[in-house]
């Protein structure tokens, strides 16, 4: 049996202009002494930590750069920053509110700021295998990814937040996309948290 319409992606609010975090110690961009090429070689090894981790193992806060301004403009502090690395990037604030909904089915990981008093968590959410109905689901043009989702019910009944899965996705572990039921939704929503818009997925 399949579902449509039933969860909801997370996206950025249109017109807002959240804090931005960036992966690594410094915020700046490091270059490398030899080459004079732009290094990223701290960025992928935090990248490469945050998709590896899994539950049961132990977990190091990993470094992250918060970004106040861009382009000269300030930018606003929200519960949920702009990152997309494995799951999303949520405030303090957000997790004092929400901590018991939001490790119904994650985990609320600290990770190190290194230039704001500011705490940051990043919400892991759990991969669903087969979650998506992919001959059902409307897809782009390019008939490789998924538009509009349909889901598999007996994979994601009853769950508040998972990451989405169907056989061809490119890369499934490296996918930061968390879908959130309406329950989840609503409680966002009513504790006042900044930072989402709900998009039906």
């Amino acid at each position: 049996m399949v579902i449509l319409n039933t969860y909801y992606d997370l996206k950025y609010p249109s017109g807002t202009n959240g804090w931005v975090a960036t992966l690594g110690e410094i915020p700046e961009q490091k270059f490398h002494p030899d080459t004079g090429k732009e290094d990223f070689t701290e960025q992928r090894r935090v990248r490469t930590y945050l998709q590896n981790w899994q539950p049961g193992q132990e977990w190091s806060p990993q470094p992250v750069c918060l970004h106040f301004e861009a382009r000269g403009r300030k930018l606003s502090k929200v519960d949920r920053i702009f990152h997309g690395m494995v799951g999303p990037f949520i405030s303090e604030n957000a997790v004092n509110k929400l901590r018991p909904l939001l490790e119904r089915e994650g985990h609320v990981l600290p990770l190190e700021v290194m230039n704001s008093d500011e705490n940051f968590y990043l919400w892991w959410v759990p991969l669903v295998k087969n979650s998506v109905d992919i001959g059902q689901s409307e897809k782009f043009p390019n008939g490789k990814t998924v538009k509009r989702y349909v889901f598999n019910e007996s994979e994601v009944k009853g769950l508040t937040a998972f990451r989405p899965h169907y056989s061809e996705m490119y890369s499934p572990d490296a996918q930061g996309q968390v879908l959130v039921s309406e329950d989840f939704k609503q409680a966002w929503v009513d504790a006042g948290l900044t930072g989402i818009e709900f998009k039906l997925a």
